[in-house]
């Protein structure tokens, strides 16, 4: 008799060792924080990503992997949120919370191009300017004020870009590298210089537009 209870309880272990390990099998390692839980993850990047990819369209399409890098993010964040309305709440979180990286990265890289663009206009800027004071000087006139501050607000933009790019934030530096660039673009308009032609896309996307070649447009 004790042997019998001794295979009754052997059996009644081996049961509840199976289902604990096939719940274990069932719901995968969460590859998000673990203080929170799966939907406070979802609640928060399902906004997030949503509103990052959205502001980053023009700059991709314009400078980054163009619309199949756009797509990627876009199909890997309707995955995410394909899983959430299947109720497998660990498996969105963890595609969402790979999404936000990817977001990131892809952001990081376009701001990356955006900063080294926009100095290397304002450096322009700030020579012709200062190129354009000297003549007037001999001349006895003054540089115009309006032009002093375009400079002054493409130094800004610039300054405040870089210094949103140092700490990891591309959508809002990508932002001010723009509005640094509208100074700059506005300046060439002032002084009736021609702004070169390897500008044209950028003076396209400052407005947030995508830019599209005359042979597209074809």
């Amino acid at each position: 008799m004790a042997k019998g209870w001794r295979i009754v309880g052997i059996l009644i272990f081996l049961t509840v060792f199976a289902a604990a390990l096939g719940a274990q099998q069932a719901e995968p390692a969460k590859e998000f924080n673990p203080l929170y839980n799966p939907l406070q993850v979802i609640q928060r990047l399902s906004y997030d990503n949503f509103k990052n990819i959205k502001l980053l369209h023009t700059a991709i399409v314009n400078f980054g992997g163009g619309e199949a890098e756009f797509d990627r993010l876009v199909n890997d964040y309707a995955e995410a949120t394909a899983y959430y309305f299947r109720g497998s709440l660990v498996e969105s979180a963890n595609l969402y919370t790979k999404n936000e990286k990817d977001i990131h990265a892809v952001g990081m890289k376009l701001a990356q191009k955006f900063k080294e663009d926009t100095e290397a206009l304002h450096r322009e800027v700030i020579k012709e300017h200062v190129k354009t004071s000297i003549k007037l000087s001999l001349k006895g006139r003054k540089a115009d004020p309006t032009a002093e501050t375009l400079v002054s607000n493409g130094a800004f933009g610039v300054n405040k870009a870089n210094d949103l790019f140092v700490r990891s934030k591309p959508v809002d530096a990508v932002y001010y590298y723009r509005r640094a660039k509208e100074s700059c673009f506005k300046y060439y308009e002032l002084s009736g210089e021609p702004l070169p032609d390897r500008y044209k896309k950028d003076v396209v996307d400052a407005q947030n537009k995508v830019y599209t070649t005359k042979e597209k447009e074809k």
